[in-house]
């Protein structure tokens, strides 16, 4: 087995958390740093794991989903308005709520969708806070 990864993709994204500080149920943004690696056989036809042209297409397609939204767990969604001179964009995750792992454990798993490998995510919440989770199916 081989790992290969790409990292430093961005996306940025509001959400609000019930977290131990009450600050952060406020509703506010991170630009959300992501790397990610998958692994599998090398394919002697092709001598890689996986184009990196691929994966890198793969990530974008599922972070895309993310990017200048707001996260919304499905528990909170029908109780949401936002109204205003602004786009109102939502991405709704099945979790009960919209925290970074959370997030990282729904990328991952859209990831394992696409590719149908092992799927591992490290992402950042600002620039030093991170969640590490791996998807195999």
């Amino acid at each position: 087995m081989m790992k290969i990864g790409i990292e430093g993709f961005t996306f940025d994204s509001a959400h609000y958390t019930g977290g131990s500080a009450s600050k952060c149920l406020n509703l506010h943004g991170h630009t959300f740093r992501l790397d990610v690696e998958v692994e599998g056989e090398v394919n002697p036809k092709t001598g890689m794991v996986i184009d990196f042209s691929l994966l890198k297409e793969a990530v974008k397609r599922v972070i895309a989903d993310y990017d200048h939204k707001v996260i919304l767990p499905k528990k909170d969604s029908e109780n949401i308005v936002l109204s205003g001179p602004f786009n109102n964009q939502v991405k709704i995750i099945e979790y009960p709520e919209a925290t970074t792992e959370y997030i990282a454990l729904d990328i991952a798993k859209g990831l394992h969708k696409i590719l149908k490998m092992k799927v591992r995510v490290k992402l950042y919440e600002g620039s030093r806070n991170y969640v590490i989770v791996e998807h195999q199916g």
